[in-house]
């Protein structure tokens, strides 16, 4: 080993004693796998470490250091040369192993430290010579000495043998000194393993061929004697038994005379101490070895005086059951038997007699033991022939022992003596009638919870199913005890239970056993197997249920009991057999079973059998056959299914026969033997019926017309009975009821060529006059199905017409009229109008509306009941779909297909999930049906006109709340397109982009993302939009506005998405359709409660506004005034958009400038009235609802009357989002401003119009209809609201509050409240927003027809001066010119106001930075002075007190020039004040105290002139 080795072992063994206890376990194995390849050099550096003071680990480490050195010496022992460590570690070893002091464990490891190098042949002589070495003559040897010893001997058998005698020569003397209880227990375990090793090597003759038990006769007898005589006698239980095991393993090395004098001493003793320990393993071992060495020595006459004392013990051990969680019990169990085994060889006689005493005792513990050691010993070969015979009488005795331990134990006897040959065919009937008899039960319930520690038991049934299986499978002895005697179990109703098991064998047997079926008839009849008529009436039975356990069973029986039916069924079998099973293997793995396919393997079976008899072709075999199905009735009373096949069989046996009064005793039989209440067995008996009238049709309605006449309640005798309780009526009606089914199969199955006038005949006259009899629901039920089976023959048929249609559709309508009719009777209602639809000639429109709606109405309220259809409602669904869809195909034509979906339209739209859900689904069904059978010819038309009203109801379906509606409905949208597709000229396989976009939306509708939705929602209305052409467009667009009112709004949201979509994508081709369309949404529209409907379907219209702004203005424009909310959207939505903004803006404004604003009417009184006209009032209502989403509203402010609201939404955010808008009214603000500003004063005194135009295109702005709402209106508000608006665009919250303010006040408007809003208004415009005066001014300064609008300008002119225009001096120049013009004006009032505007510069000296250095050069000074001097010339010289106009001019005139001159230099003054003194002379004349106040004060400027001149 290389230093780096050494240095690594050295660490790993430092780190040995480490204190976690996975680094040790992880050290250990490291030098262990350094040990495999270096063995010497890592035992000496273990050895050292072990043995140096400075090294030296605790006991526990050095345990775990010697386990290595064990774990490296078995792998590598043999490689190891080094012989000195090798004896090092010898010495070492064997130092502790001697030692006293020294811990167990480490004595343990030492121990198997030499128990590995002795089993090493190099050292074994050494290691057994360096122990026997530590025992001496006389001396007590080490325990773990003798320890070593004992386990050397199991390890090394060959290279201990020859020591063996050495040492139990040495232990002979020192055997009487032993004390020590466990050193006694190690001697003995030492022995045993000697014992056991030398009879090994005995038998092998290893190591030394001449070896003998001879060789250790003379020590094994010392210590047999002394253990004998010595410690078996010991107190302590544990040196008792290991000295009794001791003995019985000695037993085999004594002599014979030795062994026969102390045998019965042993066996007494031992049999002595069973009633003293609670474990005797070691006394049944031990006595099992005493027996086997006597037997071997051939010492049999000695022991027989104790053979009954020993079954008698053996026995008690036998019935104890063994625990399997305490294997010393197991082990006991199987020594007994061992024993028994013995016993049996020697002294047979006496075991057969002791068994067959406890088989007739009457405790089950001793049956049930017994019955495991006839087992035991049957399967050992133990027993002759004789006593076997014996015993088997016996047990046929006690077969009726019912308890389940005994059973089951029989069971087990039962496959010993089959599989050992002991029974024969007569012998092992009544075993075999007794597995089939148990396997027959349930399994037992469960009365408490199992033990952990107890096997878990089976059933008796389970475990003879089990054994029966076993033995017909793999025994081949119990074929013959099997077959044929299970077949007469196959009929039998006493082990119907069993069958399963039964058959199941036999199908086994019947493909294992090939050579039975080549010997005599088998099939013969009691007492022996049924007759093949039995067997194959019962079979064909057995296989009629799928997943019973016995059908495949028994078609297997059935193939190969083929040459004993007939061999003229043997070929045609080979071939239809292997397809019916297959066919039923096959409908057995499935889980759930369609009554479908239930029913056509039935009519295999039927086909299989008739097949069968007439290959057969004999009359007597088919009697026999119809015998055996008639008495096998009986065995399918608790079984109405096999009962009902039974009964189908014998309508195929009956028809194949040609004896009538063989026909007509059975079914008079059959028809008195069912059940006439189970409907079951009355559709089967039918079945029967019907079968055998397909031959023999004269003679079975022969006996229906026998039948019913005796089924007539009021001949039916009178029975005491029947006075207390009179049920003949009720009986009556059931029969009625079958026979009515009896009929309609006779008419079902009687070939065409036969049937000729049967059906029109006497069955149709038997069934209406049972009809207009009947007053019993059970008969109308079987009427149900007999009109439906009498249509379905007719179909089938030439001509297939039936006369008495009409009746019967009618009778079948009045049958679900009712509203609590069940739900079977209306699927069976459908099923039979499905029937008679489906005959000719086609129906009419009156009829297939009749049916139609008498069906939804009568099916669809049931599901608004429900909220999951249950298996009755879905048959009835789907027999409506099979009706529908047979109305369709029968009348494939655009009228029918109408008449369905008109129909079902109404149930579209109901607020129950489950009605939209299957009145779409039908309609889905009714489109697809109607595709798959259009025909096309040359005159037919070339378009389908259902298209638009079809797409118009199913477009709310695509968004309804239910996945399931929404994929139907988008399925049905398909089938329409492919329909118009397919008139148009199309293919059917004609691809289209269009289309598969409609599949994928199919495929992903049910998505429950909203989004995701109405994203499918609208790909779908491109594709509408896409398909339908102008015309269709229109009338698409007509019926579509209607689901805006539909229930849900999901689906009214839905409708106006598509119609969002529409307007977008072909908007452009509605314009001379405007008015129209708008009419249609807006009438729609005021019913829709659902805010996102409402928001989308003005969304719509503005869409449509983007392609025809003009057209949807003018339409708007002619709306009643106040507006409906939905026109007020509009508008709304409108304003929104910058393009439609700012066209909206134009065309207002245009309407605005060239409409008049009013006109003068007369009234009675001679006086004339202003009334305001329609479009330019209209125009500023749209303008002011343009302007509303685009207003800057603060915090905690809401607009008015607004449905769209969104609560918590911050008006910030609203108002940001359309801030292009906002711009583009800011940039026309002062246009609109000065144009509001002029309406304002245009309808001061103006009245609003009570009427409205009827027509936007009327020539007469008067052409009156009623407007309710106009009595509220007052023009002027209207203005001054639109105004307001317009001031909360630019956020002027000052302004906006006056005109509020101004609004809110109710007092009737005139001209000072006008002028004074006016000048209030301008007033805080030049404050907040100056930059817009200079374009308002230029808005303003233009000629207007109105006086009041130039009025409103002048006043405004005036308030400008006042206010020095905000600082922009230059603009205020323009308005002097502006105001020195209107002082010529025509109006009294706007010279007045002129006038006040020139008095204002009054209050310009104050602005010492501007007035000095702008009076001082303007040139228009001494013109503003002679202006307003002028002004002071009164014209009006009336004498009333009040003011005339023109003298509130002229005193607007003095005023100014009061405040005025004494500001003005003397030389411009003293020009005019010559003038002045003549004007003021004549106001001094005046009486209005006002006037002479003013003049007085203008007489200060000329004054103040003169005095300084």
């Amino acid at each position: 080993m290389q230093a780096k080795e050494k240095g690594l072992v050295w660490g790993l063994l430092e780190a040995a004693g480490d204190v976690n206890d996975g680094v040790r376990q992880t050290v250990a194995s490291s030098l262990i796998t350094l040990g495999h390849q270096h063995p010497a050099l890592v035992l000496t550096a273990i050895h050292k470490f072990i043995s140096s003071p400075q090294t030296a680990p605790k006991v526990h480490v050095q345990s775990i250091l010697y386990n290595v050195a064990e774990n490296i010496i078995r792998e590598c022992g043999e490689k190891i040369d080094d012989a000195e460590v090798i004896s090092t570690w010898m010495d070492g070893a064997v130092k502790l192993l001697t030692l006293p002091s020294v811990s167990p464990d480490l004595q343990e490891a030492a121990s198997g430290f030499m128990v590995a190098l002795g089993s090493c042949p190099v050292y074994c002589n050494a290691v057994m010579e360096s122990l026997i070495a530590q025992i001496q003559t006389g001396m007590l040897p080490s325990q773990s000495v003798i320890e070593t010893l004992g386990a050397l001997a199991a390890g090394n058998v060959t290279g201990t043998v020859p020591y063996y005698k050495i040492i139990l020569g040495l232990l002979v003397g020192c055997l009487p000194a032993v004390k020590q209880e466990s050193l006694k227990n190690a001697i003995c375990v030492m022995i045993n393993k000697f014992t056991e090793a030398i009879l090994e090597a005995v038998e092998n003759k290893e190591p030394d061929p001449n070896i003998s038990l001879e060789s250790y006769v003379t020590e094994s007898a010392a210590i047999f004697e002394l253990l004998v005589n010595l410690w078996i006698k010991s107190s302590a239980t544990s040196v008792r038994h290991e000295a009794i095991l001791c003995l019985g393993h000695l037993s085999h090395l004594l002599p014979t005379d030795k062994l026969e004098e102390l045998a019965g001493l042993v066996v007494t003793t031992i049999l002595s101490m069973y009633r003293k320990t609670s474990c005797p393993y070691s006394l049944t071992f031990s006595l099992a070895l005493i027996m086997d060495a006597l037997i071997r020595k051939k010492i049999t006459e000695g022991m027989r005086f104790h053979v009954d004392h020993l079954l008698s013990s053996l026995f008690t051990q036998v019935c104890v059951s063994p625990n399997y969680t305490e294997p010393f019990t197991v082990k006991n169990h199987y020594e007994v038997l061992r024993c028994y085994e013995l016993l049996g060889g020697q002294y047979p006689e006496n075991v057969v007699a002791h068994l067959l005493q406890r088989l007739e005792n009457a405790s089950y513990q001793q049956r049930v033991g017994s019955l495991m050691v006839i087992k035991h010993l049957i399967n050992s070969k133990t027993l002759s022939a004789e006593n076997v015979a014996s015993l088997i009488t016996t047990l046929i005795s006690i077969l009726h022992d019912p308890n389940s331990k005994v059973v089951k134990s029989v069971t087990q006897v039962i496959v010993a003596l089959c599989h050992n040959n002991h029974l024969t065919p007569q012998s092992g009937a009544p075993f075999i009638t007794y597995l089939v008899k148990h396997s027959a039960g349930l399994p037992s319930p469960q009365t408490r919870r199992p033990s952990l520690a107890e096997p878990e038991e089976e059933s008796v049934p389970v475990v003879c199913r089990r054994v029966l299986h076993l033995l017909a499978t793999t025994v081949e002895a119990a074929f013959p005890l099997l077959w044929p005697l299970l077949l007469t179990f196959v009929c039998t109703a006493e082990h119907e239970a069993s069958l399963p098991t039964t058959m199941g064998c036999l199908a086994h047997l019947a493909k294992t056993i090939s050579e039975f079926n080549e010997q005599e008839p088998l099939l013969v009849g009691s007492p022996g197997p049924p007759t093949s008529p039995v067997l194959l009436s019962r079979l064909l039975v057995l296989s009629c249920t799928p997943g019973n356990g016995v059908g495949v069973s028994a078609l297997t029986l059935l193939q190969g009991l083929a040459s004993q039916v007939s061999p003229r069924v043997v070929d045609p079998w080979e071939k239809d057999l292997p397809q019916l099973l297959a066919t039923l293997q096959d409908l057995t793995e499935k889980v759930d079973l369609e009554p479908s396919a239930i029913h056509m393997w039935h009519e295999s079976l039927r086909d299989f059998l008739g097949d069968t008899i007439t290959n057969i072709d004999s009359e007597e075999y088919t009697m026999n056959l119809g015998k055996a199905q008639m008495e096998q009735l009986h065995l399918y009373e608790k079984q109405p299914t096999q009962l009902c096949f039974l009964m189908s069989l014998i309508g195929i046996t009956l028809k194949q026969s040609t004896s009538k009064t063989f026909i007509a005793t059975n079914l008079t039989t059959l028809f008195n033997t069912i059940n006439q209440k189970s409907p079951s067995e009355r559709e089967n008996f039918a079945l029967c019926v019907g079968t055998v009238a397909a031959v023999h049709s004269q003679l079975v309605l022969t006996h229906i017309d026998m039948w019913l006449k005796a089924a007539d309640p009021a001949k039916k005798p009178i029975s005491f009975f029947s006075l207390i309780k009179d049920t003949r009526a009720e009986e009556c009606s059931w029969t009625r009821a079958t026979l009515v089914q009896c009929l309609g199969q006779v008419a079902a199955l009687t070939p065409p060529e036969a049937d000729q006038n049967w059906v029109e005949g006497p069955i149709m006259l038997h069934l209406l006059n049972i009809i207009n009899s009947n007053k019993s629901d059970n008969v109308n039920e079987a009427v149900l199905h007999t009109v439906s089976s009498i249509a379905r023959a007719r179909v089938t048929q030439q001509g297939n017409s039936l006369r008495q249609r009409p009746l019967l559709i009618t009778h079948l309508i009045n049958t679900i009229k009712p509203d609590n009719i069940p739900i079977h009777i209306l699927a069976s209602t459908f099923q039979g109008l499905r029937d008679l639809v489906a005959l000719e000639p086609e129906l009419n429109v009156e009829e297939r509306t009749i049916i139609l709606q008498s069906v939804l109405t009568a099916f669809m309220p049931r599901l608004a009941q429900v909220e999951t259809m249950d298996p009755l409602l879905i048959k009835c669904f789907a027999q409506l779909g099979v009706l529908i869809r047979t109305i369709i195909q029968k009348d494939t034509n655009p009228a029918t297909l109408d008449d369905v979906t008109t129909l079902l339209q109404s149930w579209t739209v109901s607020p129950t999930d489950l009605i939209r859900i299957k009145s779409v689904e039908l309609l889905h069904t009714t489109l697809k049906t109607y595709y798959d059978h259009v025909t096309f010819t040359v005159e037919g038309p070339t378009n389908f006109n259902q298209t638009c009203q079809l797409l118009a109801f199913l477009v709310p379906r695509v968004t309804d709340p239910s996945p399931l509606v929404r994929s139907q409905a988008v399925g049905s949208i398909y089938m329409v397109l492919r329909i118009a597709g397919r008139y148009t000229g199309l293919t059917p396989d004609h691809q289209d982009k269009d289309l598969d976009t409609i599949k994928s939306v199919e495929e992903q509708i049910s998505a429950d993302d909203p989004k995701k939705i109405d994203g499918l929602a609208e790909d779908v209305a491109q594709v509408i939009s896409n398909k339908l052409s102008f015309v269709q467009l229109r009338s698409f667009l007509s019926c579509v506005v209607v689901g805006l009112q539909d229930r849900l709004p999901a689906s009214s949201a839905g409708v106006a998405l598509t119609l969002i979509s529409v307007f977008t994508l072909r908007g452009h081709q509605l314009h001379q359709h405007i008015k129209e369309l708008l009419e249609l949404v807006y009438n729609r529209l005021e019913k829709v409660r659902d805010r996102e409907t409402r928001q989308r379907a003005v969304e719509a219209v503005t869409r449509l506004s983007s392609h025809n702004l003009n057209q949807v203005l003018d339409v708007l424009l002619i709306y009643p005034l106040p507006y409906d909310k939905g026109v007020c959207e509009t508008w709304h939505h409108i304003g929104r958009d910058p393009m439609l903004c700012s066209a909206a803006l134009s065309f207002l404004i245009q309407v605005l400038e060239r409409t008049q604003l009013f006109s003068e009417q007369p009234t009675t009184t001679e006086a004339t009235v202003k009334i305001a006209t329609i479009p330019p009032l209209a125009a500023i209502s749209g303008l002011c609802e343009l302007m509303h989403d685009l207003r800057v509203v603060k915090e905690g402010e809401s607009s008015e009357d607004s449905w769209e609201k969104v609560e918590n939404s911050p008006r910030e955010e609203h108002s940001q989002t359309w801030s292009a808008s906002q711009d583009i009214i800011k940039d026309n603000f002062p246009s609109l401003a000065s144009l509001l500003l002029l309406l304002y004063g245009s309808y001061v005194g103006v009245m609003a119009p009570l009427h409205q135009t009827s027509s936007a295109n009327s020539k007469s702005a008067f052409n009156f209809v009623p407007n309710r709402g106009a009595t509220t209106l007052v023009p002027s508000k209207i203005v001054l609201t639109c105004l307001q608006a317009l001031i909360d665009v630019i956020d002027c919250a000052s302004i906006s509050n006056l005109l509020a303010t101004k609004i809110r006040d109710e007092s009737d408007e005139n001209m000072e409240i006008h002028l004074l809003t006016v000048s209030e208004t301008v007033a805080m415009l030049v404050h907040e927003s100056p930059k817009h005066i200079e374009k308002l001014v230029s808005c303003l300064d233009r000629q207007h027809p109105y006086e009041m609008q130039r009025m409103t300008v002048a006043a405004v002119f005036a308030q400008l001066t006042a206010e020095k225009c905000g600082g922009n001096y230059e603009l205020l120049e323009k308005i002097i010119d502006c105001l020195l013009g209107r002082l010529n004006d025509r109006s009294v009032h706007v010279r007045r106001l002129a006038v006040r505007g020139l008095s204002n510069f009054a209050h310009l000296q104050n602005d010492q930075c501007y007035f000095p250095q702008w009076f001082s050069v303007s040139e228009k000074l001494k013109e503003i002075i002679a202006a307003m001097v002028g002004a002071t010339d009164q014209r009006d010289t009336g004498s009333s007190e009040e003011l005339s106009v023109e003298s509130q001019v002229a005193l607007e005139a003095l005023r100014g020039l009061a405040a005025l001159l004494p500001r003005l230099p003397q030389e411009t003054v003293l020009q005019h004040t010559p003038t002045l003194l003549i004007r003021i002379r004549l106001f001094s004349e005046k009486t209005s105290g006002e006037v002479r106040e003013a003049g007085l004060g203008v007489l200060r400027g000329p004054g103040s002139g003169c005095g300084q001149q």
